[in-house]
């Protein structure tokens, strides 16, 4: 038997993502103490989710499922999933399921209908497998884990097709629409970037031209056939690949730098 051949994304709903929502899976309600139980929820909640958007169809958004192919699909345990799909009920991202899944029934993912949306990489996702995602496994219940996962929904949301599909985005911006802490993002990020999830050129602290300091980086989602392009994203608008030439006053406070 031949082995079945994913198509290469899946639907990935993104206003919520751009919203800020993303920021309510926490591992605190409000300015409550930490809690191990909240991480684990929204853990579980967001591993479902993408789960979801797998075997979604890709336009209606209707998932017909059962709890043993969401138990393999997402790596879950019964009673998790079962708590996850509330979750995703009260958040909004799921439509009320009036009751118990069998085989034939019907969810509804939320957002469906927007105008504009991401794609999740199937096959990067499921790497290798015909029912699980392996990657997905990977994302355990602790803290970094949270903030890995949450980061990359967000890089996969600012996706900008006009910009060859690169995610051009600042940390200010990552921390504010996640709600993971500033200084939690380049774990985040290198932890995506070695589950071969993300790849990234990152800007230059000193850049001697630039007065940006908030480390704009950007990256290209893996898995999605999307390559970086020839000419130098890290350019100005309209250049072809050539250096941008230094001004007469760059120049000259370059000169002035070096001098004193």
């Amino acid at each position: 038997m031949k082995p079945t051949v994913l198509p290469a994304f899946a639907r990935l709903p993104i206003k919520w993502i751009q919203s800020g929502e993303v920021a309510k899976f926490d591992s605190r309600v409000g300015g409550q103490a930490i809690s191990r139980t909240e991480q684990n929820s929204s853990i579980a909640a967001l591993r479902l989710f993408v789960s979801l958007c797998m075997i979604a169809d890709y336009h209606s958004g209707q998932v017909k499922t059962t709890y043993p192919k969401l138990i393999a699909l997402s790596g879950l345990s019964r009673p998790i999933v079962a708590r996850a799909l509330k979750r995703l009920v009260k958040e909004r991202l799921l439509e009320k399921i009036e009751k118990p899944i069998r085989e034939g029934t019907a969810l509804q993912m939320a957002g469906w209908g927007e105008p504009f949306h991401g794609k999740l990489p199937k096959a990067r996702l499921y790497d290798g497998s015909n029912s699980q995602l392996l990657v997905m496994h990977q994302f355990e219940f602790s803290a970094r884990s949270l903030y890995a996962l949450k980061v990359y929904l967000v890089i996969c949301a600012y996706r900008d097709r006009k910009n060859s599909n690169i995610a051009t985005i600042n940390y200010a911006t990552i921390s504010r629409q996640t709600g993971v802490p500033l200084h939690q993002i380049p774990s985040s990020l290198n932890r995506l970037y070695h589950l071969e999830l993300i790849s990234y050129k990152q800007a230059d602290y000193y850049d001697f031209w630039s007065n940006e300091q908030d480390r704009t980086n950007r990256y290209l989602v893996r898995g999605l056939g999307d390559r970086w392009p020839a000419f130098n994203p890290e350019g100005s608008a309209g250049t072809t690949g050539k250096s941008a030439k230094a001004s007469k006053a760059q120049i000259s406070a370059a000169n002035k730098f070096l001098s004193e």
